[in-house]
């Protein structure tokens, strides 16, 4: 563009200096001869005096060249105007084309910055899947164990209670054999059967569970009948429940029903729902509360009971 333009500028002032050389030949030599059509005029200059002719013509040129040299300082302004611009315009092009590579270099660092944000976040999305699925399967996985637990754990507590119960009747079939090789003792009297069963009260409600559980012991040995032989099973699970021994206060409370209209018959049950709660058997307690409430639903644990099966 640059070259296009100095170019014309310069054709144009070619033009305009070889101008009056063209035009001053063509004004001095239209005296010399009539031109076709113009008879009037030459005659009229034909009349002038030669010094007056001679002046009309010079004074011509003068002007001429005056309007000729307003017209070069004219264009000569005009191509300084437009060299300053050309001059600016280059510069300002210089500078666009300096800054163009520092834009298609921000450009490409932005466009690459870009896909590697898209990247990574589409890695971080797949990775939050994955973990997401895991949690998942662990929480399957726990819930199943759990369930799993809670099954072993009864099947545990049954087993463990059959092994109770065998060993308690080997227990008594060895204790069978010792008494018939041996007198029996002297039966106790209701009056010292009572006195042994408050002395063991006592000691359940000093909290000496253990030394309890002995004086309870001898109560039931025999398995008789006496008045306080149901109240003291009972309170033997009692012992065992206060110790935390569950698993056997199971036992024990489950032999109350052994004793046939026992008053603490209700209680036993509410008390097996607790101790089968307390290892975690939550299904089994809640069909331990169940009987309470079908087989004795005039019990004051009723509530009690209801409240429990409510709750989950």
């Amino acid at each position: 563009m640059k070259r296009r333009l100095v170019t014309f500028i310069g054709l144009s002032l070619t033009i305009l200096l070889l101008l009056p050389s063209v035009l001053l030949p063509r004004r001095l030599a239209a005296p010399e001869g009539p031109s076709p059509g113009h008879y009037p005029k030459y005659e009229q200059t034909q009349q002038q005096p030669p010094t007056q002719r001679t002046r009309t013509t010079s004074s011509s040129v003068s002007q001429e060249i005056r309007r000729i040299n307003g017209r070069l300082a004219a264009l000569k302004r005009e191509n300084d105007s437009l060299r300053v611009r050309v001059t600016a315009l280059e510069r300002n092009l210089r500078a666009a084309t300096e800054v163009v590579p520092e834009l298609r270099a921000s450009l490409e660092s932005a466009v690459k910055a870009k896909a590697a944000m898209d990247s990574s976040e589409l890695t971080l999305i797949s990775q939050l899947s994955l973990i997401m699925n895991k949690i998942r399967l662990l929480e399957e996985k726990a819930a199943y164990i759990d369930s799993t637990n809670f099954e072993i754990l009864s099947q545990l507590v049954l087993l463990e209670n059959k092994i109770v119960s065998l060993t308690s009747s080997f227990n008594d079939i060895m204790a069978a054999r010792k008494a018939e090789a041996s007198p029996p003792p002297a039966a106790l009297t209701d009056e010292e059967l009572r006195f042994r069963y408050v002395d063991a009260i006592g000691t359940y409600q000093n909290g000496q569970y253990r030394e309890a559980i002995a004086k309870f012991t001898d109560l039931v040995r025999d398995r008789s009948q006496h008045e306080w032989a149901d109240n003291s099973q009972y309170w033997l699970a009692e012992c065992f429940y206060a110790l935390g021994n569950y698993k056997q206060a199971i036992t024990e409370f489950e032999r109350v029903f052994d004793y046939k209209a026992s008053e603490k018959a209700d209680d036993s049950r509410y008390k097996i729902a607790l101790c089968y709660r307390n290892v975690g058997s939550h299904n089994r307690a809640r069909i331990e509360f169940q009987k309470l409430l079908d087989e004795y639903p005039d019990s004051e644990l009723v509530e009690k009971a209801r409240r429990f099966l409510q709750s989950r």
